[in-house]
């Protein structure tokens, strides 16, 4: 790399804040910029939906890094810039003020916004620090809370506010919640959970409309059913923030497509995070992972590419949430097994105690596994659908094998 012009990461969320300390790491001495649209600096975001919501966490105990360290660094962190436009042809940014920047290579790490739906406008989401900063001193106050969305924010988020003592519903478009990461029997166990920590969880919900009233907001279904609260929140999961890219001619398939080395398909432009579209090892399609370790890991890959290296990334995507104490970790792709419901998966240990680990299969495949309580399993797991997929069902099955021995 002879070029004068920085390497510049447009979004300093956790992958383009992991990506410039990647680039400091490895050796790159030149000229880096980190541009984030956020007027914070970079921090972790799941806290925001626990520790953060819940008063436990305060916003520097969330930072990527100390404040000082990007100037110690020498990355040229900007917070409060948005990029309007990206021209791959001349390497060249334009700022929301006028200005541009001129790149040698560039990383987006645009990652997403919150799902909004029409009718529930009236809804506050949880996406950013000052959003979760907000709902922090409105709950304070013991409200009554209204949560759209029972995936695993929207579960995290009504578990928070009854642990401090709100009133909570919950309501569902789905017969089950968690549907967009587990399969119904499982969601089945965590519908159960909640219900007994007294949250009011409604399934099988359409809403059609969210109004405020006077005395807080009613949320109304298709079938006529009201439910009333002080405060409603959307959980409905997140939208890629891929239009700087659709704009500037990259190709878009569910997010922003890239290939196993994190290469968009402009010259000099690499992509990380939530808004990355990844192919599918399974079903041969695209798809994108919400997590942090993805964040993480897809930046530091893409930093090391950046730089020269040869470094392929094929994720095992993953995901955890904590919730009444109670932890849940996923990896690999369930919907992709042969029976994505009652069949095509064994267990270890008793669902019915919340202490077992499902495991998923494609023909002899291990292709996906769900962990409650069981923290040391979930990573020889991981590691298992990694690198021994074919192990056999009954080995994988018998609580008497220990999986290290099958990683090792």
């Amino acid at each position: 790399m002879n070029s004068t012009d920085p390497i510049v990461i447009v979004g300093a969320g956790l992958a383009g804040a992991t990506a410039a300390r990647t680039l400091r790491a490895e050796g790159y001495a030149g000229p880096l910029l980190l541009l984030g649209d956020e007027p914070a600096q970079p921090y972790w975001r799941p806290p925001l939906s626990k520790g953060l919501m819940a008063g436990h966490a305060e916003p520097e105990h969330i930072a990527v890094a100390p404040p000082s360290s990007w100037a110690d660094s020498d990355i040229d962190l900007r917070t409060g810039i948005t990029v309007r436009e990206l021209d791959p042809a001349a390497r060249t940014l334009t700022l929301d003020e006028g200005s541009r920047v001129r790149y040698d290579q560039l990383l987006l790490a645009t990652g997403g916004r919150a799902r909004r739906l029409a009718g529930l406008e009236g809804a506050r989401t949880l996406r950013t620090l000052p959003e979760a900063l907000a709902l922090r001193a409105e709950l304070a106050a013991k409200p009554a809370l209204l949560v759209i969305g029972a995936g695993l924010i929207g579960l995290e988020m009504a578990a928070t506010a009854r642990s401090l003592g709100c009133e909570v519903i919950v309501v569902e478009a789905a017969g089950v919640p968690l549907g967009r990461v587990a399969p119904p029997w499982l969601g089945g166990h965590f519908a159960a959970l909640h219900r007994r920590n007294g949250v009011h969880l409604e399934l099988g919900v359409q809403l059609t409309g969210l109004v405020e009233t006077a005395n807080g907001v009613v949320a109304t279904a298709a079938d006529g059913r009201t439910w009333s609260a002080d405060i409603a929140v959307a959980a409905l999961g997140m939208v890629p923030e891929t239009g700087l890219a659709e704009r500037a001619g990259l190709i878009v398939d569910r997010g922003i497509v890239v290939d196993t080395h994190c290469r968009t398909t402009a010259p000099g432009v690499f992509a990380a995070g939530d808004v990355t579209s990844q192919l599918h090892p399974l079903s041969g399609g695209r798809y994108r992972i919400e997590h942090y370790a993805n964040a993480m890991e897809q930046a530091v890959a893409a930093a090391r590419n950046m730089l020269g290296h040869n470094t392929s990334y094929a994720p095992v995507p993953s995901a955890a949430s904590e919730q009444y104490g109670t932890r849940l970790e996923l990896c690999g792709w369930p919907e992709a097994a042969d029976i994505y419901g009652d069949r095509g998966w064994s267990v270890r240990g008793e669902p019915e105690s919340l202490d077992f680990s499902a495991l998923f299969w494609k023909d002899d495949r291990l292709v996906a596994a769900a962990c409650v309580g069981r923290g040391a399993e979930f990573e020889q797991l991981h590691r298992i659908i990694r690198d021994h997929p074919y192990t056999d069902v009954d080995r994988l099955t018998d609580p008497d094998v220990d999986l290290a021995s099958i990683v090792a």
